[in-house]
């Protein structure tokens, strides 16, 4: 009897604290929201993350990690199944990035939002494929290696550059540099001399101008003075035509005669020079004169 008893008070026991276990779990663990499955999808590493990693939206706990693997028909690309509470807005523009938890270099998957606001279908034989983009450590890690790329390239470049031919190259443009600047400094004072000379100049120039000025009133002046002096002389010549050259033509008319009197004078005392005594010889009698005789008589 007494071994009886103690087996029934001992199943109790077990049965109590057993559901005493379960009443806990659900206590510490709370009631479990129903969730939905997507696959993030991405070509670069996902170092760092592991299944159970938190799925964060925008900063608020999403969800959890479920399973991370390669996608069987490209393998370029890795699929990590996560779990999403079902009130996490998922739409066709939600995109993942990997995060950086804490010191511990575990990654955490962050969703965000952006253009499309259409919701994502999804369903556990078909889940919605969200992808996933650059973190900021890869982009900086790209860019790293690109820069020392870049860096080694120039490092090659420079020791091209400074190759003994070169340095001789570079020797002598420098010396053509010097020369230059001295040159240079030269044509600068020659310059500052030139500025300064230029006010004595301005002024000059502006005294040539004045005097230009008279010079060109005075020429305005013997100008109006040529053009009286032209007209006067227009007016003498219309004179000189009009009155001067009809006496002048009757004079020499006049001239011409007594010049053929004095021919005809000396023509008649070489052929009789008595005249100058006794005068000239009768002139024979006209036509009606007495003594007249006609050519037929």
């Amino acid at each position: 009897m007494n071994n009886k008893s103690y087996a029934l008070r001992a199943g109790l026991f077990i049965v109590v604290l057993g559901a005493c276990m379960v009443a806990a779990v659900w206590w510490i663990g709370g009631r479990r929201p129903p969730t939905r499955p997507y696959v993030v999808v991405t070509q670069g590493s996902v170092f760092g993350l592991k299944v159970a990693s938190t799925v964060f939206f925008r900063g608020i706990e999403a969800g959890t990690v479920r399973r991370i693997g390669i996608d069987p028909h490209d393998p370029r690309r890795i699929f990590v199944l996560v779990a999403i509470d079902d009130r996490i807005p998922i739409t066709r523009g939600t995109y993942a990035e990997l995060q950086l938890q804490g010191v511990t270099g575990l990654q955490a998957l962050d969703l965000n939002t952006s253009g499309d606001l259409r919701p994502l279908p999804t369903s556990a034989a078909h889940p919605g494929h969200i992808p996933m983009r650059p973190s900021l450590l890869d982009d900086l890690g790209h860019k790293g290696e690109r820069a020392l790329m870049q860096l080694n390239a120039a490092v090659k470049n420079l020791n091209r550059l400074l190759s003994p031919a070169n340095r001789g190259h570079i020797r002598t443009l420098l010396s053509n540099t010097a020369r230059a600047s001295r040159q240079f400094e030269t044509i600068s004072d020659n310059l500052a001399r030139a500025s300064r000379a230029l006010p004595a100049l301005a002024r000059q120039s502006q005294q040539t101008m004045r005097e230009l000025g008279v010079v060109s009133a005075r020429l305005a002046r013997l100008t109006s003075r040529l053009h009286v002096l032209v007209g006067t002389a227009q007016t003498a010549g219309n004179t000189v035509v009009a009155r001067t050259l009809p006496r002048l033509n009757a004079t020499l008319d006049q001239l011409r005669g007594a010049a053929a009197d004095v021919d005809a004078l000396s023509r008649s005392l070489r052929h009789d020079p008595q005249q100058l005594l006794l005068g000239a010889p009768p002139l024979p009698p006209g036509p009606g004169e007495p003594g007249y005789r006609g050519g037929g008589q």
